[in-house]
């Protein structure tokens, strides 16, 4: 568990809660989906295979400063 919320804390993520459902711990929380392309990967890999996950779209935030200054570089650099 400890491994999964810290992993899901570094991709900008906001952890709301977790809740016992049976014999399984379901955490909820809000994850920018830019952040969840590979999730599936890394949370096989975190869990020995055994977790899952849904996704569910919430709404729009504004990007990070320093992400969108990273994304205007990236698209500048594309262009010319």
């Amino acid at each position: 568990m400890g491994d999964v919320i810290g992993d899901i804390n570094t991709k900008r993520g906001r952890v709301l809660g977790m809740e016992p459902e049976g014999k399984f711990q379901v955490i909820k929380a809000q994850v920018p989906q830019s952040e969840m392309m590979r999730y599936t990967i890394d949370l096989k890999a975190m869990t020995q295979g055994r977790g899952t996950f849904t996704t569910k779209f919430i709404g729009y935030e504004e990007v990070p400063g320093r992400i969108s200054e990273s994304l205007v570089a990236q698209l500048k650099a594309q262009q010319g």
